[in-house]
């Protein structure tokens, strides 16, 4: 599943967003692709979000990939990347990424998109998979921040790499994103955690 490139000279941009339920039975996918969104002037960029939800009972989700697009803004305005949700009753198993698009304006706001991962009633499986959030960058002045993850699960969660991304501003403010890991009623096992800086240049 993919959605286009969303471009404008001025003005906004938004690419499309993935929404995917199940509300009895199972998602099973392989790769999940929302487009970058692009404003060369001033406006407002938004690549679309991935949401993907097994809400029956014992539903589980299977999924190779999830990646959302890039948002860039070449002047003035915001920029934002899509989020990843990923939510079944059951398990939820991730074999290869989740990536979150990088975000950048010159002035103004530059926000990543979180990825958020929950299992109401079983484990997150995810051994094998890297999780990423982008790099958050306003090269004036603005607020830049970088995605949060956050890892839910009734039994157990196993991830291999999470990190969250850089966030830098010239000027104003910049946070990098949190990482929280529950497992309510069993273990949790982690190989890499990392959150990213947070630089600002100047004030």
């Amino acid at each position: 599943l993919s959605t286009g490139v969303a471009s404008a000279a001025e003005g906004d941009a938004t690419s499309g967003a993935i929404d995917v339920v199940a509300t009895s039975g199972n998602v099973t996918l392989t790769t999940v692709t929302s487009g970058d969104a692009t404003v060369a002037g001033n406006g407002t960029a938004t690549s679309g979000a991935i949401t993907l939800t097994a809400s029956g009972a014992n539903g589980t989700l299977t999924l190779d990939d999830a990646l959302t697009g890039v948002a860039s803004v070449g002047a003035t305005g915001s920029a934002t990347s899509g989020a990843i949700t990923l939510l079944a009753d059951g398990d939820v198993t991730v074999n290869a990424s989740l990536e979150t698009g990088t975000a950048d304006t010159v002035d103004g706001d530059a926000t990543s998109g979180l990825v958020s991962v929950t299992s109401s009633n079983g484990s997150v499986a995810m051994s094998a998979a890297t999780v990423m959030t982008g790099d958050a960058t306003v090269t004036g002045n603005g607020t830049a921040t970088s995605g949060a993850i956050t890892l839910t699960a009734e039994r157990n969660v196993d991830s291999d790499a999470l990190s969250t991304g850089v966030a830098s501003a010239a000027e104003g403010d910049a946070t990098s994103g949190a990482i929280d890991v529950v497992a309510t009623s069993g273990n949790v096992t982690l190989t890499t955690v990392t959150s990213g800086d947070a630089t600002v240049a100047g004030n």
